[in-house]
This record gives C-alpha cells, structure tokens and sequence, in this order.
C-alpha cells in the first residue's frame, strides 16, 4: 500500500512529509537543502521518491491571493514536468496559500524560538498541505 508524498518547494529549502500507509495522517518527513542548480534539486528528490512506496505526490503551488502565479509557482509547475518526465507516479498540485504563514504563527503560538521555527517551517508546511489534500479526498 503506497503513501503521498507531500513537497514545499522553495529555492533554498524543501520540506517533505509522508502519508502512513492508510492515507489518514499527515506526518514530517525531513528539510532538503535545494541544489545549486535545478537538475540537482531534481535528482534529491528523485532519490528520496525512490526511497519509500510513493503513490501520489502533491507538491504545494503558491499563488498570490489574487490567483495570479507567484514566481516561485512557475518553478514548482517547472519542477512537476521535471518531475513527470522521469517518473509514472501521478502529480498534483495544490493551493498552498498562507500554509507558511499558519505553521509560523502555530510555532509562535507554542512559543518556539525563532530558530526552531527556521528549522521545521517548510517540514510542518508540507506536512499542512498533505493533510489539506488528504483531508479533500
């Protein structure tokens, strides 16, 4: 029984979170520092894809409020061809909006200092849109 992995792309960091097997509880998997270049940030994920039984991948797509494409949205629609051209598993976008926001202002709610908070952001944000995506189904 496979599990969705879900995946906040950022230039720097890139935070991934794993389904359990029952695709009801959204869990953090781990931070990846993001390649120097995009074929680099390419084969990481495509090593960690390998790594587990991933049946769906969600990768979060940060719009503005407005709806219009961010230009870090074009780089995650990017990454998914990228990603469509190496391997079958299907891929789905998902509206991220203000997820970063809400694990920060949940961190600072639980009083954790500012560097904790730097550490597990994009973990705790990928790990929000799994639930998010899973919650829909």
């Amino acid at each position: 029984m496979g599990r969705i992995l879900s995946i906040d792309y950022g230039m720097k960091r890139i935070g991934l979170a794993l389904s359990d097997p029952m695709k009801i509880i959204a869990s953090p998997l781990k931070t990846l520092q993001a390649g120097k270049n995009a074929q680099e940030t390419l084969d990481l994920l495509l090593k960690e894809i390998a790594s587990h039984d991933i049946e769906t991948i969600v990768i979060g797509l940060p719009l503005h409020l407005s709806n219009e494409e961010s230009e870090i949205s074009l780089l995650v629609r990017k990454l998914k061809e990228d990603l469509e051209t190496k391997i079958s598993t299907p891929i789905i976008l998902w509206d991220e909006r203000l997820t970063s926001k809400q694990v920060e202002r949940l961190m600072i709610e639980g009083d954790v200092k500012r560097k904790k908070r730097s550490q597990h952001v994009d973990t705790l944000s990928a790990t929000l849109i799994l639930q998010s995506y899973m919650d829909s189904l």
